[in-house]
C-alpha cells in the first residue's frame, strides 16, 4: 500500500518504514517499548511549611543542573569533550546531602542530553539532518531567561517515593530522603510499576508527573513502588467490528472523517480552537508590551506583568490541549461505536518546514494529535495507521484528476468533469483511503460537531 507508514495505535512499526520519517525532526512516535507507559499528572496541595521546602529542594537540583551543565559546557567549548565521569563524581557527591541518591537521576538526565546533543552534532557535521534543522545547541539551563531565576523542579528515583491513595481523587505522595507527606488531588487512571517522579512549579502551583508501566509488578526491593489506579490494563475493550475509517486532520475541520462502509461523514469542527488561540494571543501581546514598556522606563512593576505575560502562556497552552483532548476522546469513543477496527490518518509531512505560518507552526499540533490519538485509540483496541497526506488536498477524489483551481472555496472541492462538489477536507479524506487501497462512497450525510469547554456538541442545522 503505496504511502502508507505503517505504526499501530501505541505507534509500534509494523512494517518497513519510509526514510523520510526515520530523519532527525519528523515526529516522535511512540514505538513499542513505550506502548504500556503512561503518565499521570497529579496537584499537588502542601501546606506552608512543605511549600517552602520544596521550593528549597527544587532549588538545590536547579543548581546542581545549571552547574554541572556549566561545567560541562566550558569542557565542551576548551576542548570539544567532556568529562562524564569525573563530573558526574563531583557533582553527585556535593549534592548528596541535599538530594540524596537522586541527584544522580538529575546527572543521569544531563548525560542523556549531552549524548543526544554530541549525536546530533556528529549528523550536522555529516550533512544528515535535515536542512531546516541548524546547528545543534548544547543542553540548556533551568532558568527564566528574562528574570534569571532558576525554574523549580524536582527529580526522584522511582524507590524513593510512594503514593498512599485515600480514595479516588485524593491522597498522599510520601518523599522518603526529605521527610515529606504531601496531599495530592486527581484521578489515577493506571495500575502498575512507578517511576522517576518529576515535580515541578508551573504557574505557581505543584505538580507531580507520575510514569506508570500499565500492568507491570515494582521489583521485590520495592514493594511500595506499584500504583494503584483504575485500570491493570491500557485495552478495556474490543472493535465491535472490521471496518476502516481515514481522517484528514486541519485547522478549520480538526478531524474530517470518511469511512468504507457508509456514506455518512464525520466532521469535528476547529473554530474554536482557533478563537482561543488568539483570544490568548492578544492577552500575551497586551501583557508582554505592558512588561517591556516598564522595564524600558526603569519601573520595578514590570516584573510582576512578566509574572503575569508567563502565566498566559501557560494557560494557552492548557486550554489549547484541553480541547484537542476533548476532541480525540469524543472520536475515538464514536468510531469504536460505529464498529471501526482499523484507521489511517494522514500526517502533513514538512509542510510547517517547508510552508510555515502561524497556524501549522503555534496552533496546529501535528504529532501530539497523532500520538494523543493512537494512545486513546489502543483503549478500543482500534490499530492506527499514518500515512503521508502530501499531495491529497489537491487530487481530485472522484475523478482521481489534479484540477487547477479545484479548490473554490475554503471549504468546498468541485470536480472540474463531473460537476460533483465535495467538502474539502472530507475530499482529502477520501484520498487518504485510495493511497492506501481502499474505495469509500462518495459522502451523502456529513456529521458536524464543535469542541466546547464541556465536550464535543453536534452542530443543529439551521436554515440560512
Amino acid at each position: 500500500m503505496p504511502g502508507l507508514v505503517p505504526f499501530s495505535s501505541s505507534g509500534e512499526l509494523v512494517g518497513r518504514l519510509p526514510t523520510v520519517f526515520t530523519n532527525p525532526g519528523t515526529p516522535s512516535f511512540r514505538k513499542k517499548m513505550d506502548e504500556n507507559r503512561r503518565t499521570v499528572r497529579l496537584r499537588l496541595l502542601p501546606s506552608g511549611s512543605q511549600e517552602r521546602k520544596l521550593r528549597r529542594i527544587a532549588d538545590a537540583t536547579a543548581r546542581l543542573w545549571n552547574e554541572l551543565n556549566y561545567a560541562r559546557l566550558v569542557q565542551f567549548r576548551e576542548t570539544g569533550r567532556v568529562d562524564f565521569e569525573d563530573t558526574e563524581h563531583e557533582f553527585y557527591h556535593k549534592y548528596k546531602d541535599r538530594l540524596g541518591v537522586n541527584a544522580g537521576q538529575v546527572i543521569n538526565l544531563n548525560n542523556q542530553e549531552w549524548d543526544s546533543f554530541f549525536e546530533l552534532n556528529k549528523m550536522y557535521k555529516q550533512g544528515k539532518l535535515p536542512r531546516f534543522y541548524g546547528k545543534p545547541s548544547p543542553p540548556g539551563f533551568w532558568k527564566d531567561k528574562v528574570l534569571g531565576k532558576r525554574l523549580l523542579r524536582i527529580l526522584v528515583r522511582n524507590d524513593r517515593y510512594y503514593l498512599e491513595l485515600i480514595n479516588g481523587g485524593e491522597g498522599y505522595i510520601v518523599l522518603k530522603d526529605w521527610g515529606l507527606k504531601i496531599k495530592y488531588a486527581g484521578k489515577i487512571k493506571w495500575s502498575g510499576k512507578q517511576g522517576t517522579l518529576v515535580i515541578k512549579l508551573e504557574d505557581n502551583r505543584w505538580f507531580a508527573y507520575v510514569p506508570i508501566e500499565v500492568g507491570a509488578k515494582p521489583a521485590k526491593s520495592n514493594p511500595k513502588g506499584y500504583v494503584k489506579g483504575i485500570r491493570e490494563k491500557i485495552q478495556i475493550e474490543e472493535p465491535k467490528g472490521s471496518n476502516k475509517a481515514f481522517i484528514d486532520i486541519g485547522l478549520n475541520n480538526l478531524f474530517a472523517v470518511v469511512f468504507n462502509h457508509t456514506d455518512v461523514a464525520i466532521l469535528i469542527k476547529g473554530s474554536t480552537i482557533k478563537s482561543e488561540y488568539y483570544w490568548w494571543k492578544r492577552e500575551i501581546s497586551t501583557y508582554q508590551s505592558v512588561r517591556d514598556w516598564l522595564r524600558n522606563h526603569g519601573f520595578e512593576s514590570w516584573k510582576k506583568y512578566h509574572a503575569i505575560y508567563l502565566r498566559a502562556i501557560y494557560k494557552q497552552h492548557e486550554r489549547l490541549r484541553h480541547y484537542y483532548r476533548t476532541a480525540i476522546r469524543f472520536l475515538a469513543e464514536t468510531l469504536w461505536q460505529m464498529g471501526i477496527d482499523e484507521v489511517f490518518i494522514g500526517y502533513p509531512y514538512m509542510v510547517s518546514q517547508d510552508n510555515g505560518n502561524e497556524y501549522n507552526t503555534n496552533i496546529w499540533w501535528y504529532a501530539k494529535i497523532i500520538n494523543w490519538l493512537g494512545d486513546v485509540l489502543q483503549e478500543y483496541g482500534i490499530k492506527l495507521n499514518v500515512v503521508n497526506e502530501y499531495g491529497t488536498s489537491r487530487q481530485c477524489s472522484i475523478c482521481n484528476v489534479n484540477h487547477e483551481n479545484g479548490r473554490v472555496k475554503r471549504g468546498l472541492y468541485v470536480c472540474k468533469l463531473t460537476g460533483i462538489k465535495i467538502n474539502a477536507d472530507l475530499n482529502a479524506a477520501r484520498n487518504i483511503a485510495r493511497r492506501v487501497g481502499y474505495e469509500v462512497p462518495i459522502p451523502r450525510k456529513i456529521l458536524s460537531f464543535i469542541i466546547t469547554t464541556n465536550g464535543v456538541k453536534p452542530i443543529t442545522p439551521k436554515e440560512g
